[in-house]
């Protein structure tokens, strides 16, 4: 089915620009966005020395929520596609093909944990308030917890102090 560019044009999340888009639902409350991943012939895998060709093995289907427009809640359905190939050492793999912008650990898109770390972490808003905030504006139903775990994991990947005072002895040379 093809879909209105236009239309499309008017959803800037990543998960809508750079995953193949294959049909978009408005109703009174939510608009419903179908996405597939751009499945390439070949990937490059840590257990393979060069790229490697792949086939579909099976699929899933996942609701995932973003940013909501003019009142209504955006949600995602996404087909996950799992895909197959056969390792260096002979062994049969198999894995999910990557889909732009989609936090599917969470549930929700990159632009839901940005826009709850900028509240958290940038304006010092409470957990509740932030919940509030992204469910008010967004319409992304959350919970205090949940929070809690986004704003810990984006915290790991920063780097400790030690290593940013190793960084900046490294600029003084």
């Amino acid at each position: 089915m093809a879909v209105n560019p236009i239309l499309l044009s008017l959803f800037t999340e990543q998960a809508v620009q750079k995953n193949r888009v294959t049909n978009i639902t408005i109703s009174k409350s939510t608009i419903t966005i179908q996405l597939e991943a751009e499945v390439a012939s070949h990937y490059e895998r840590p257990d393979c020395q060069r790229p490697v060709a792949v086939h579909l093995h099976d699929s899933e289907t996942i609701l995932v929520q973003g940013l909501g427009v003019q009142g209504r809640a955006v949600r995602y359905s996404v087909k996950m596609q799992r895909v197959a190939y056969v390792n260096d050492a002979g062994t049969f793999v198999t894995f999910t093909a990557p889909l732009a912008g989609l936090r599917t650990d969470l549930l929700v898109t990159e632009e839901v944990v940005e826009r709850a770390m900028y509240f958290l972490v940038d304006r010092n808003q409470s957990l509740p308030t932030t919940m509030e905030i992204l469910r008010e504006l967004y319409q992304v139903e959350t919970s205090k917890s949940a929070l809690e775990r986004w704003k810990t994991a984006e915290a790991e990947k920063l780097p400790s102090v030690g290593e940013i005072v190793q960084g900046l002895n490294e600029k003084k040379r």
